[in-house]
């Protein structure tokens, strides 16, 4: 039995998708029927339900974007670090392994010719400012895994993209955004991220933290331009300037984070499984994006992206 916190979410839902698909037992826990935030009804659950395993995929990101958690500090340091210390406990209490999806949001730029690695320090934390609020907090929810639990995964997304359109669709957002800010950055395609996840988890791979993204990095304009040519549109895509300008204009509040990660432990320990390069998982994605977009207009015309 798996117990999957945060099924309801983005990356959540995609877990419980390919769990159910592998054939495992998932109990999805709800906050309406469990308070998952306390110590005692969580280690209960765990206990009660036989669990081997627990995912945790809660976390408070802010809506629509991190700029909402300048406002809701509380719930966020509650949701991103206050859980995860909650569940560290009950999972040793159990004596189950667990996973952490985690974020690549803690750092910033790139380092060498791949990008920081897992043994990197974070430099986009609350110790290394400027950062945002949520950056911080997911900082120190890995922290708190560091000093308190031994048999667990630290699993780092890194700006989701995927072939269905919506909200947290990094593809999306772009083409709805009315500037986009030119940055270099990893990507994880949601698929792929939560495919790897659990191939980790079933070769019994060392406990730790990987960073999950596809191989190689891409800037903002390469993605653009993927875009116009592989979905058949002419779109003009408006950039800032530059960062300061993005924030002197009033498109964000907080300080974004735009950043390289290397993920050569992850593609060592998945060996011989293949991990896609970021522009070849894009290029194929964005033909799948089309062709969903295409299916639901009669015409075939791809009215949302000229919107």
């Amino acid at each position: 039995m798996i117990i999957l916190l945060g099924s309801t979410g983005y990356i959540g839902q995609e877990f419980k998708k390919q769990l159910e698909e592998m054939g495992e037992e998932v109990c999805c826990l709800s906050r309406t029927d469990y308070d998952y935030y306390d110590l005692h009804t969580l280690r209960e659950v765990i206990c009660r339900r036989k669990a081997s395993f627990l995912i945790n995929c809660a976390g408070f990101t802010g809506k629509p974007n991190v700029d909402a958690v300048e406002d809701q500090q509380d719930e966020a340091v509650r949701a991103n670090v206050s859980l995860v210390r909650v569940i560290s406990q009950a999972c040793k209490m159990n004596d189950i392994p667990w996973a952490h999806v985690s974020s690549g949001c803690i750092y910033s730029g790139t380092k060498g010719a791949n990008g920081f690695t897992e043994e990197d320090m974070p430099n986009f934390t609350f110790d290394s400012p400027p950062c945002s609020f949520y950056s911080g907090t997911k900082a120190q929810a890995e922290e708190a895994i560091k000093k308190e639990a031994e048999d667990c995964y630290v699993w780092r997304l890194r700006i989701p993209f995927e072939e269905i359109d919506g909200p947290r669709n990094y593809l999306t957002k772009l083409l709805n955004y009315p500037m986009l800010l030119e940055a270099n950055n990893s990507i994880s395609h949601k698929s792929d991220f939560v495919k790897y996840c659990l191939a980790l988890w079933k070769k019994e791979a060392n406990f730790g933290i990987y960073n999950v993204v596809n191989t190689g990095s891409i800037t903002t304009r390469e993605v653009t331009d993927m875009m116009n040519k592989v979905l058949g549109i002419d779109k003009k895509f408006l950039f800032f300037e530059s960062e300061k300008d993005m924030y002197a204009l009033g498109a964000a509040r907080t300080p974004r984070s735009n950043c390289v990660l290397d993920n050569s432990k992850l593609r060592k320990a998945l060996s011989p499984m293949r991990v896609r390069t970021t522009k070849t998982a894009l290029k194929e994605t964005l033909k799948q994006y089309k062709a969903l977009e295409q299916s639901r207009d009669g015409n075939g015309i791809l009215k949302s992206f000229w919107d």
